[in-house]
């Protein structure tokens, strides 16, 4: 390009008004420059689309969207560990792997795959015990650790910050999925009503005092966690018991005394009793049962909690004890309600 004594910036603003329909004059006045100058600047640039051209902008975002895809497929292609050549029901395991990061359409397309195929894999995949449900139960666990390690201040943003700095690798859609399954959110987000409902998780009432003879069903549940081991590895279990039937009316075993543990016993009870009317929910004072996201569902459910005092087990850890497989009397409780 000839060397030229006006700057780069007074040429562009020349022919973009020239472009404009601003008239010949009105420009070298404006920018007093010469109109032969002007001229041969445009013929210069006349081939040079305007930044600004709608047709430009849409070439330029299309490229753009093609970018970001190639950069995505890349991406997919580097974490699975096979090719667009290996056998099918290997490219939908690798793939699956990947659900929840990346979109559907990048997953098929980066190893050649069906989209209806891989979407009846993953429906398939939900109704049953496969890998995909649980990798979600383990997000879940770390979802919720996180969460309360912050005190029920982090929300979806942050936990997945922080879960990617801890190897998960998940996308925000599905952490705040799984946040609304668990029924936690961020402290800050809801602070004037969560205020309230601090003030409430803050006060352990023994409502039950020990009236463990009730006239009805579904009116108090009790719960307790309890440890064993089993072919060298320990498992935590948590039942919830019909105060009335004194039959377990709901219980799940974890490897991890989680407080996802205390909440899925719980919601699988509600689930297979379906109480109406009030309902007392009774257990020690484990940090599982007086965490924010448990005792913010039973405020949810409208249901009371109540609290034993301390050193005082009863019922439930009385249940425990025989049901623990270190008894010597190696018996069960016979009423278990699945």
């Amino acid at each position: 390009m000839p060397r030229t004594k006006y700057a780069e910036e007074t040429i562009i603003k020349c022919c973009d008004a020239y472009r404009a329909g601003e008239s010949v004059a009105n420009i070298t006045k404006k920018y007093n420059v010469p109109r032969s100058t002007l001229y041969s600047w445009i013929d210069r640039y006349r081939d040079v689309p305007d930044a600004n051209d709608i047709t430009v902008k849409k070439t330029l975002d299309n490229y753009k969207r093609k970018y970001e895809k190639e950069k995505q497929i890349l991406e997919v292609l580097k974490l699975v560990e096979c090719t667009r050549k290996a056998p099918l029901k290997t490219k939908l395991y690798e793939l699956e792997k990947l659900y929840g990061q990346f979109s559907v359409r990048i997953l098929c397309e980066a190893l050649d795959v069906d989209r209806g195929t891989f979407y009846n894999h993953i429906k398939r995949n939900k109704k049953t015990d496969t890998s995909y449900a649980k990798r979600r139960e383990e997000l879940s666990v770390a979802i919720q650790e996180i969460y309360e390690e912050s005190h029920g201040l982090f929300g979806s943003d942050k936990i997945l910050a922080v879960l990617n700095k801890n190897g998960y690798h998940t996308s925000k859609k599905t952490v705040r999925e799984l946040m609304n399954e668990m029924g936690i959110h961020s402290f800050r987000s809801r602070a004037k009503k969560d205020y309230k409902i601090w003030k409430k998780l803050h006060e352990t009432k023994n409502v039950l005092q020990r009236e463990f003879t009730v006239d009805k069903p579904n009116s108090v549940w009790v719960s307790d966690c309890t440890q064993f081991s089993l072919f060298k590895k320990t498992y935590h279990l948590c039942a919830i018991l019909d105060l009335f039937s004194r039959k377990i009316i709901a219980y799940k075993i974890s490897a991890r005394p989680s407080t996802q543990l205390i909440t899925s016993t719980f919601k699988m009870a509600l689930e297979s009793r379906k109480p109406e009317g009030h309902l007392v929910f009774h257990s020690d004072r484990g940090c599982q049962y007086t965490s924010y996201s448990f005792r913010n569902l039973l405020i949810e459910k409208n249901v009371t909690q109540s609290f034993s005092k301390p050193g005082t087990p009863y019922v439930t850890e009385s249940w425990n004890l025989s049901f623990h497989p270190s008894n010597k009397k190696k018996y069960i409780a016979p009423h278990i309600v699945h």
